[in-house]
């Protein structure tokens, strides 16, 4: 009996990845709205009952798509030292271009807040115990306004705005990350 609870396990995890990538696929191609749970299920060329008995609403199911699209750009871990603060943009921006379809529809505003409310606090929380480590008399706004700073330059969204709407090569893409970290750095280290 052991095994063939197994299988069905596998079955189900089977049948929630090809769900999820039938979405993903639907909102690299077209704008979110279009993901429906009918869609969804027309893409993965399933019934809409078996969408449902994974997701109970579109919300929940944008909730995963979120999750299994960050999964899937395979960022690196937040900072934890300022020697990797400083490396940070070159190993995201590179990540994102690799993935430059799923990284622009990671951008969507019903996709990156899912992402950004699950994995926002920790790199903000990471970059924060940098900054207040490196310049702890600094006074808690000038703290703020810093990791902020430095959180923008690490998002998809500078990505994003250097590579299309400059259209800067991902070097000085990365280069222009590097030197906005560095500066707020050296206003709050002084």
């Amino acid at each position: 009996m052991k095994n063939l609870a197994s299988l069905t396990d596998r079955k189900n995890d089977l049948t929630r990845q090809l769900i999820l990538d039938a979405a993903i696929e639907m909102v690299e191609a077209a704008p979110v709205h279009e993901l429906t749970v009918r869609a969804a299920a027309k893409q993965a060329n399933i019934s809409e009952r078996t969408v449902f008995r994974y997701f109970s609403s579109r919300d929940d199911l944008l909730d995963a798509v979120a999750e299994e699209m960050h999964r899937k750009l395979n960022l690196p871990s937040p900072p934890s030292t300022l020697d990797e603060l400083l490396v940070a943009p070159r190993q995201l921006f590179s990540a994102f271009d690799k993935k430059t379809a799923l990284t622009k529809a990671a951008l969507h505003p019903e996709i990156v807040d899912r992402i950004r409310e699950s994995q926002g606090s920790r790199t903000g929380i990471a970059i924060e115990d940098i900054i207040d480590g490196l310049a702890p008399e600094s006074g808690v706004q000038e703290r703020r306004f810093a990791v902020a700073t430095i959180r923008y330059y690490l998002t998809a969204s500078t990505w994003y705005y250097y590579r299309f709407s400059f259209g800067f090569t991902l070097e000085e893409s990365i280069v222009g990350a590097e030197m906005a970290i560095r500066q707020a750095i050296n206003n709050i280290a002084q």
